[in-house]
This record gives C-alpha cells, sequence and structure tokens, in this order.
C-alpha cells in the first residue's frame, strides 16, 4: 500500500490535471459573457471572435461571431459556408432608431447599391422588427442566426424569435459586410470577432 503522502500527491494531481484538461466554456470582455459553443439548425458553431462596439468613447455592445469552423479573414468570414450567427449583448440603451440607422449606415458603406436592391424586402424587415422592440435595454443578447437549411436568417431578442425568417443567402452576406467590410462598423470590433490580436 501506497505511503499516505504518494496518495495525496497521487489526487493533487490528478484535480490538477483535470482543471487543465476540462474545456473552455465561455469568453469574458468588459464582464459579459459569451458561449464558446453554440447551436444555430441543428449544427455546432464555435466562438470565432468577440469585440466591443464603441461610439464616442462609450461602450454600446460585445459582439459575438459563431461559425462551424473558425476563419481569420473578413472575406472567408462574408464567404464562410454553414450557420452563423452574429450576437450583440447591450452595453448601454439604445432606441430603434439609433439601431436602425446605425445598419442602414453599414450597409451603405459595404454594399453596392444593386446588392442592397436586392434584399430591400429583407432590409425591410428586419428594420420593422427592429422598430417593433422600441428599445434594445442594457443586458439585452440581440442575435441574427443564419440556417442553411432554411436560407433563412431570424432575429432573436433574448433567445425569442421576432417576426418571420428573411430568406436568402446572399442577405445574410450583405449584413455580415456591416463588421467585415471594407468599411466597417470598427476596425477593432472587426479585429476582435475575427479572433485577431489587438
Amino acid at each position: 500500500m501506497p505511503p499516505s503522502g504518494h496518495r495525496e500527491w497521487n489526487t493533487a494531481f490528478r484535480w490538477i490535471f483535470l482543471l487543465f484538461a476540462l474545456p473552455i466554456h465561455a469568453a469574458e470582455l468588459e464582464g459579459v459573457t459569451l458561449d464558446e459553443r453554440a447551436r444555430v439548425d441543428g449544427r455546432e458553431l464555435e466562438l470565432n471572435g468577440i469585440g466591443m462596439r464603441t461610439r464616442f468613447f462609450v461602450n454600446v455592445y460585445v459582439g459575438g461571431f459563431y461559425l462551424e469552423k473558425k476563419v481569420s479573414t473578413a472575406q472567408a468570414a462574408i464567404d464562410a459556408p454553414g450557420a452563423k450567427r452574429v450576437i450583440f449583448v447591450m452595453m448601454r440603451a439604445a432606441d430603434a432608431e439609433q439601431f436602425v440607422e446605425s445598419i442602414d449606415e453599414g450597409l451603405r458603406a459595404n454594399n453596392t447599391p444593386e446588392a442592397l436592391a436586392r434584399v430591400q424586402r429583407e432590409i425591410d424587415a428586419l428594420f420593422a422588427m427592429i422598430r417593433n422592440i422600441r428599445q434594445a435595454k442594457k443586458g439585452m443578447r440581440i442575435m441574427l442566426d443564419y440556417a442553411p437549411s432554411a436560407r433563412a436568417t431570424t432575429l432573436l431578442v433574448d433567445g425569442v424569435a421576432q417576426g418571420q425568417a428573411m430568406v436568402g443567402e446572399e442577405y445574410f452576406r450583405i449584413l455580415l459586410r456591416i463588421w467585415f467590410g471594407d468599411y466597417p462598423a470598427q476596425e477593432d470590433l472587426k479585429r476582435g470577432l475575427l479572433g485577431q490580436q489587438p
């Protein structure tokens, strides 16, 4: 029978091994926690990156981007196949019109008028849903999920789907250019969502 000290060392070693062997289940930024994994359309997604959106030195939201397989470039993020999720966790309250204006500005800065015209119905539907919410409150979790089985995007607020799903893979890619286009909402947010070091 091994000495008690040896047994205690083995027990401590096993606990240390288990501690470091356990997967990391969350990413944290400025007190906001995002799960490392999510499920969309029955598919397992990984958190590709996390970043902060600021405006006039004020934290607006923590953003996260989920994919089936991680990427590190903007074009790969836009072109990635499969299910996807963009999540925003509000750090301060914002009214619906502020949100709509911010999205509209990002869409116009990063897409051609012809591309926007092709998905105008879906853009109008998204803006109507946002206006129906009226205010994005502090702590609210807003998600845009793309389901490849239906080729559709769903807006969710605190886990609850809003309105009808918006159809079209092109539409979701057009939305992604708000954050990953040549003129993104914020450069360091773009880097964060791509998992790049600041």
